[in-house]
């Protein structure tokens, strides 16, 4: 995803969040050849996903050819893994028929995997949570 695209897909997550109706339809907008909201948040939806899960393993995802093919055996034999795999899997095709009034439903689903991966992590810390990834993304911008 490009920086641009995770930043919306992060404002579309705060917007569901606080039920704000009227930034998910703003954000809804966009222009020839990008992705479709529900698509843009449930594609980010998985990228966390995944990154939660190989860091919850341990995984280095940088790492040579045949650290990437333990990694896979790793996740593989999680069960955590495999679902969070089915998770996304599941936003994906949802996305992809879905109209753009789904991307709230979709950005809390991906909110509440996101709490249930965070240590002690409750509906208080989802705000300042978003804001942490959002630094992170502008960081990498």
């Amino acid at each position: 995803m490009t920086p641009d695209e995770t930043l919306r897909a992060l404002a579309t997550l705060e917007a569901a969040w606080t039920h704000d109706e009227q930034a998910v339809a703003a954000l809804a907008q966009r222009a020839p050849g990008e992705p479709a909201l529900p698509v843009l948040v449930a594609d980010y939806g998985e990228l966390v996903l995944r990154s939660l899960v190989t860091l919850a393993l341990g995984i280095d995802e940088d790492g040579d050819e045949e650290t990437a093919e333990a990694a896979s055996e790793a996740m593989r034999a999680d069960v955590t893994a495999r679902m969070c795999t089915v998770l996304g899997r599941t936003l994906k095709i949802w996305a992809a028929g879905a109209d753009d009034g789904a991307a709230a439903d979709i950005a809390r689903s991906v909110i509440a995997a996101i709490l249930n991966f965070t240590e002690d992590a409750d509906e208080s810390d989802v705000l300042p949570l978003l804001t942490a990834l959002r630094a992170k993304a502008l960081d990498r911008a």
